[in-house]
This record gives C-alpha cells, structure tokens and sequence, in this order.
C-alpha cells in the first residue's frame, strides 16, 4: 500500500526530547500537523476498498460482544464481526481519544518514508541546515500516534471530526527506512519574521509493506 500525505505550513524544529515529567514544549504544534495528516488519513480509510469494507472477529481484538455495537456489525452473539476501524479504535482509548494507527505491530506491517522537503532557504545551504533534522523529527512525531498526555497539552479532548483520530504511526520504531530530499520552497515568505520562513511545503510518500505475510495483511503487500 502506498499513499502521499502532504503538509503545508510553519515546521518549528525539535531541539530534543522531554525526559521524565517535563511538557513537550512543541506539543500543540505537533498536534496542529497531526490534525492535518488526521484529515487524509481519515479519507485514506474511507475511500480504500480493503480500510473501508473490512471486518474482523471481536475475539481476536479482545472486544466483549457488549463492548462495541456499531451499524456495521454482523453475525451471530458467538461469533461476531465488527469493522477494522471501530476495533482498531476501541482498542487504543488513551488520554481522552480513541486513536486508529495504521502502521501496528500486532498486524506485521512496516513502514518505509520517502519525505520532499520543500523550505525557505538559500541554494547550497542543504547540506548545513543544522535544523533540518530537527525539523523532520518533529514531522515524525506527528505521524505517530501521542504517546502520553503531554503530547496533547492544549488538545486533552478531540475536536469536532477528530472521533476517533486517525494517525499513521502506533510507533516510530514501525519505520524501517527514512530518505529525505530538500529544496528550495518557491513561494515567497508573508514576511520576515523567523515563523515566515519556517513554512515548508511537505509531501511524505509512505510505503507500508508486511514483514511477516498472513492472510490479514497479505492486502498490505
């Protein structure tokens, strides 16, 4: 399965990770951008023929029957189907959201990105942007689903159209392979504040493959 998701916008750079109980102090701005992949990951599942029409055994996501009763459930008090999103999405009720990854451990799945980046900088400057890894961290970690309630400071409930919140990422460590290509981003800055000429121009390209094939997954490859 492969798919582009894109990001237009202020990109500020991840200078390193909370440690302990300290806030994250770009919280709410990877949430802003975790909103926006939340949008096309949201009509990815919708418009995909195998997201959308899917349907597992509760059982096999450890859902009591009385657990989760949606339209889209079927078949028998014993043996009972109920569509992949509102399984996935009961299974990761955290911190106020019912979150649905795609990229999960428990389906075998790996993730390959492929990121262009698009920034205002001068020609040549590519190679020493110091901030230019920091930045992408800070993407990745808005493709990921929020880990613990500190990365949803200023967001602790979702919003309208957020329920449940779609996310490519269960975990960080699901990407196998990242490559980044970097250029110029010609649409000239609103001005020359430092937040102008952090607007970038994203389009990431994920690969998402099975490590592991089972008849479940197999519609990943």
């Amino acid at each position: 399965m492969r798919f582009r998701l894109v990001y237009q916008g202020e990109l500020k750079a991840n200078q390193r990770d909370p440690v302990q109980n300290q806030p994250d102090r770009l919280a709410e701005h990877k949430q802003t951008i975790r909103k926006v992949f939340h949008q096309q990951l949201k009509y990815l599942w919708e418009t995909n023929s195998f997201l959308s029409s899917a349907c597992v055994f509760r059982r096999d996501y450890g859902l009591e029957v009385a657990e989760i009763d949606t339209p889209n459930s079927k078949g028998s008090y014993d043996d009972t189907m109920v569509s992949l999103v509102d399984a996935v999405a009961h299974n990761h009720i955290e911190n106020g959201y019912r979150f649905v990854p795609l990229v999960r451990k428990d389906w075998r799945i790996m993730c390959s990105l492929n990121i262009l980046f698009l920034r205002h900088d001068p020609p040549g400057s590519v190679v020493h942007a110091g901030d230019l890894d920091n930045r992408v961290k800070t993407l990745i970690d808005a493709l990921r689903k929020p880990g613990n309630t500190r990365e949803l400071r200023g967001n602790e409930s979702p919003a309208e159209g957020e329920e449940p919140f779609f996310c490519l990422l269960e975990d960080d460590q699901l990407v196998t392979s990242l490559a980044v290509e970097s250029d110029r981003y010609l649409i000239p800055p609103d001005g020359k504040r430092d937040e102008d000429r952090r607007q970038v121009h994203v389009v990431v390209t994920a690969d998402v493959r099975p490590y592991d094939v089972t008849m479940f997954n197999l519609s990943f490859a």
